[in-house]
């Protein structure tokens, strides 16, 4: 009994020794470290619903403008979060047809190629014809995500999309994003406060009323002078007088009085009011189409008797 007493009091005091010095006791076998997260993975039709941080102004934006949206809520994809909320969106402006006299409508067909997260992690959109192309930025082509906008907005509004327009994405491509930076991004991630997008529409100066018209001036009076008198000649001849009457006498009118000026007025055009965001090609363009011919009474009949 004396000889195994050593021993175990010797092993007691050793694993004792590894507890405080912070020595961790493997079980025999491999270890294995824990797996990596594996990569979160966005459907194709995934809605990303996005606000717009900068305007576009009518009379400047053209084709190859950017684009800079903010999500304003997170999406999720099996329980849990791909996109925080805050997550910034790029894009371009492919093509704009202005609104006219007789259609009070813009559309704007755009597409979206990049996401950046709060941490820095920027991913590349795909399209459909890319899916499966590397989660690395440095690598992948920029996507081509299509979306038309519709606004409705006057032709006399000095912007097309204002700050905060809502606008919704439509991934064309399964979208792989790395669980890790995604999980990095989360804490850094902001939700746009309500009142941060402060509209840019604005109030112009508008003629104002016109001026009361002034008092016109009364005109030149004029005194016409009397006539000569003549004096018939005596028995002798005598030539007559001539009695030239008082020069005409002209009093000048008074000067009119000038009209008061207008008032100066404002006008505030309704802010641009997006109707919809869908992907491209889906829809056909506000370019008018001719109604359809309708057929008359006897072209009904021909058709019977034929």
């Amino acid at each position: 009994m004396g000889r195994i007493l050593p021993p175990l009091l010797f092993g007691i005091v050793f694993f004792g020794l590894g507890i405080e010095q912070g020595i961790g006791f493997q079980p025999p076998g491999d270890v294995q470290s824990a797996p990596a997260p594996g990569p979160v993975v966005l459907p194709s039709g995934s809605k990303v619903e996005m606000a717009l941080t900068r305007p576009v102004w009518a009379a400047k934006a053209k084709a190859g403008d950017p684009l800079y949206l903010q999500t304003i809520f997170p999406v999720m994809v099996g329980g849990r979060v791909a996109i925080p909320a805050g997550t910034y969106v790029a894009g371009t402006i492919d093509s704009i047809v202005q609104p006219t006299r007789k259609v009070d409508r813009a559309e704007i067909d755009v597409h979206f190629d990049q996401i950046i997260f709060a941490d820095g992690y920027t991913v590349a959109i795909p399209d459909a014809d890319k899916a499966g192309a590397p989660v690395s930025a440095a690598v992948a082509d920029p996507g081509a995500t299509l979306s038309m906008v519709t606004v409705q907005v006057s032709r006399n509004s000095d912007i097309l999309l204002d700050n905060g327009s809502q606008i919704e994405m439509t991934l064309e491509a399964p979208l792989a994003l790395d669980a890790g930076k995604v999980s990095q991004a989360l804490p850094l991630s902001h939700a746009p406060a309500p009142g941060q997008f402060r509209p840019a529409t604005l109030c112009r100066a508008t003629p104002g009323t016109p001026g009361t018209p002034g008092t016109p001036g009364t005109p030149d009076t004029v005194i016409p002078g009397t006539p000569s008198t003549t004096i018939p000649s005596g028995i002798a001849g005598v030539p007559d007088t001539v009695i030239p009457g008082s020069p005409p006498t002209v009093i000048p009118g008074s000067p009119g009085t000038a009209g008061d000026p207008g008032t100066v007025g404002t006008v505030c055009p309704a802010p641009p009011l997006v109707i919809s965001s869908i992907p491209g090609g889906v829809t056909v363009k506000q370019t008018p189409t001719p109604p359809a011919q309708k057929k008359t009474r006897l072209q009904d009949e021909k058709k019977g008797q034929s």
